[in-house]
């Protein structure tokens, strides 16, 4: 029989006193209204208010029931669980692997048997990598093949695999802490304590102590001109090689090219970039590669190969200048003379007459273009001052069109090209206004500092600073949506820096606006000799900066690429193929791949939805080593593209042990790292630890009844009711 016991809302006193208040409130007001009714109905009246506060009274007083509970009988078992990925294999120790550490600990201590699958009730044993999976074998037949280590996944496996009935006083990773699940490990943490069970970890291998560089290509540049400057950028990995100077070289075609030494100081990755400059045309392979450290176990991911395809087709400009002034007079020049460019130009010198100018002699009338498909047949247009006088609004609208739907390219070379009608237009990436700044000189933007024709720019005798400065910069109103800022001007009276030249993607094609004039000063440099001038070299390298961002090869009706030249081993190759005319009868093109000079596979570009531009193929390697793709158009022309598929395993790369975040796993859950030593003890221990069961109280309200609330509610119910009869309300 379970014991009644009072367990107060409030303080017992305040309930008493609240009582005694409302009880005698209520003895006072019917005392007052006896001369309105009977006696007896008085009496009834209060009987019914007092039972009703005495009953309010009881509740705040909560009448419980003690009630004894058994505990629920929990088998708890220690569980243990040895991490068998590739880093286990890593030999740091005695000259002994992380997992023939870990195997002999167990065995040693007596905690496993060496030849036996494990068979004590109280010990469960869990191998895991990618996910936890339950030990059914001996120990000894274990190995370190995992391909990753996904701690959070493992463990919610090892936790959801103990039924309703069972727990586990602790969980005991043997591990070296690696984890590519990239989840915050107290979250891990929180996993298990949710269910009362700590972690704890015994950390095995040298903690951040091994030695090991890796190299990885971060750009890809489907195709570059003759003579045209190419980065080739990396990023070196370097794990204890911390202040130590590193030896990264350059191989074209296997011949060391270029030779750079970079130290690591206190980081563990390094961009490096390597420029180089191919005199013919052809698809050149490179290689970066790094000189092994003293005391590197492994050598293999010290290299990298990419690959550089040169072209040299000539590109196509339109020049078109309403307002001749020193700026375009230069530029046309520069443009005429560059080997890589043919060049037509229409310049006004009066109203409404206008200069044609084309480079190479031609019987075919040069026309200014008045629909997209004419614009198209140029690669890049160059747009000067008051254009307007030049272009009608029907032109207007498809030289938007030749950019926005079939990838064109357009510089604003002298600001706002348009006036009247025209001004407001989808075209300009900014909206320059009125005011300037005078005599500003050029500040490279973060945007455009890896960008080649400001780095020729920064590479000459004094850099950037040593520029002579420019005439005018002007202010912008508005830059439009998702336009970047690569240079500025600087106002040299107060430093302010106002945008000097914007560039802005455009539907498929991109646009360029320079807001700065006086741009011709810089061909007459003094550092600077001949035609190689700082102007020439800018306007070279700015054009064919916006010819690789193209879809398109200049002068070729089809563009073949690869997404890249760097391929790991899983995942897919895309392919693209663009058409410089659309052509839906277009609707498949076969493509060839070979490894290492051996057709292995045959697929075909097909359509990508309704996009008459663009098809696209895809393929995923099996191998790693060299491929070559060769694509076979309608015309009879064909164009290859080579790439290499690479295999890299962090498992294998980032072997340095990671104690903190072990410890931030343990700690979070309740637990604690472990040194080797304190294994055999501790779980001795955990073993002969007793669960608790001792039996538990707990308190049980009896008044939480429905009955009871609606019988209160009748007592005031009928006390209202007769006082609203009886004409006291």
């Amino acid at each position: 029989m379970s014991d009644i016991v009072f367990d107060p809302i409030l303080p017992l006193g305040l309930i008493v006193l609240l009582a005694l208040l409302l009880g005698a409130a209520t003895v006072y007001v019917y005392v007052k209204v006896t001369t309105q009714i009977s006696r007896g109905k008085n009496a009834l009246l209060t009987a019914f208010r007092i039972a009703g506060i005495v009953l309010v009274a009881v509740l705040l007083l909560q009448p419980s029931e003690l009630e004894t509970i058994s505990p629920p009988e929990i088998n708890k078992v220690t569980v243990l669980a040895l991490d068998t990925s590739r880093s286990m294999n890593q030999v740091d120790s005695e000259k002994m692997s992380r997992m023939e550490s870990a195997k002999n600990l167990l065995f040693e201590s007596d905690i496993l048997p060496r030849n036996t699958a494990p068979n004590d009730p109280r010990l469960r044993l869990f191998e895991f990598h990618e996910d936890a999976m339950p030990v059914s074998k001996s120990l000894s037949e274990l190995t370190a093949d995992g391909q990753t280590t996904r701690f959070h996944r493992s463990l919610s496996s090892i936790v959801n695999s103990l039924s309703g009935a069972e727990n586990a006083r602790a969980i005991i990773f043997l591990t070296d802490g690696h984890d590519f699940e990239l989840v915050n490990p107290t979250k891990s943490g929180f996993l298990a304590r949710g269910r009362q069970i700590p972690i704890y970890a015994v950390p095995f291998g040298k903690q951040g102590k091994v030695r090991d560089v890796s190299i990885r290509i971060t750009n890809y540049q489907p195709y570059c001109y003759v003579k045209q400057k190419a980065r080739i950028s990396t990023l070196l990995r370097l794990l204890g090689a911390e202040f130590e100077d590193v030896q990264v070289q350059l191989l074209r075609e296997n011949k060391i090219v270029q030779t750079r030494r970079v130290n690591a100081d206190e980081h563990q990755t390094i961009p490096v970039h390597f420029e180089v400059t191919e005199p013919e045309v052809g698809q050149f392979e490179y290689e970066i590669r790094v000189v092994p450290l003293e005391g590197e176990l492994d050598t293999v991911n010290n290299s990298a190969i990419t690959y550089l395809n040169v072209i040299n087709q000539q590109i196509q400009i339109l020049v078109l200048e309403g307002s001749p002034y020193w700026d375009t007079t230069f530029l046309q020049r520069s443009l005429m003379r560059n080997d890589k460019m043919e060049v037509d130009s229409a310049l006004q010198y009066a109203p409404r007459k206008a200069r044609l100018i084309r480079k190479k002699e031609s019987t075919e009338e040069l026309k200014l273009p008045d629909t997209p498909e004419g614009f198209n047949r140029y690669d890049l247009v160059v747009l000067g001052k008051a254009v307007d006088q030049l272009l009608n609004e029907q032109q207007l609208a498809a030289l938007q069109t030749y950019v926005k739907e079939l990838g064109g390219a357009v510089i604003f070379s002298r600001g706002k090209a348009f006036g009247g009608d025209l001004e407001q237009n989808e075209l300009e990436p900014v909206l320059w206004n009125e005011q300037t700044t005078e005599k500003p000189r050029l500040q490279v933007a973060r945007e455009g500092q890896s960008l080649a024709p400001f780095r020729v720019l920064a590479e000459q005798s004094g850099g950037v600073e040593n520029l002579p400065e420019l005439l005018q910069g002007h202010y912008s109103s508005e830059k439009k949506t998702l336009a970047a800022t690569l240079a500025f001007a600087e106002n040299p009276d107060d430093g302010v820096l106002v945008p000097a030249v914007i560039h802005r993607r455009f539907g498929q094609g991109q646009v360029l606006s320079i807001g700065v004039d006086g741009i011709w000063r810089w061909a007459f440099n003094a550092k600077v000799d001949g035609p190689n001038n700082s102007f020439d070299r800018f306007w070279d390298q700015l054009v064919l900066w916006l010819m690789a961002g193209r879809d398109f090869i200049p002068t070729k009706q089809f563009s073949f690429r690869t997404s890249s030249a760097n391929i790991l081993l899983g995942e897919k190759v895309h392919f693209r193929l663009v058409t410089k005319t659309p052509d839906a009868s277009l609707k498949k093109v076969p493509l060839t791949i070979s490894l290492d000079g051996k057709e292995i596979s045959k697929t075909a570009f097909t359509p990508k939805g309704d996009d008459a531009f663009r098809l696209a193929a895809e393929f995923l390697p099996e191998k790693v080593g060299r491929y070559r793709a060769v694509a076979d158009f309608p015309d009879g022309t064909q164009q290859e593209s080579k790439f290499i598929v690479f295999h890299e395993n962090l498992e294998e790369t980032e072997v340095a042990t990671d104690v903190t975040y072990l410890k931030r796993l343990c700690e979070s859950s309740g637990g604690r790292l472990l040194e080797p030593k304190e294994l055999a003890k501790f779980i001795t221990e955990l073993r002969d630890e007793k669960s608790d069961s001792t039996p538990k109280t707990r308190l049980r309200s009896v008044w939480d009844e429905t009955w009871i609330f609606y019988f209160i509610g009748l007592l005031f119910g009928v006390d209202w009711y007769l006082r609203r009869r009886w004409g006291l309300c």
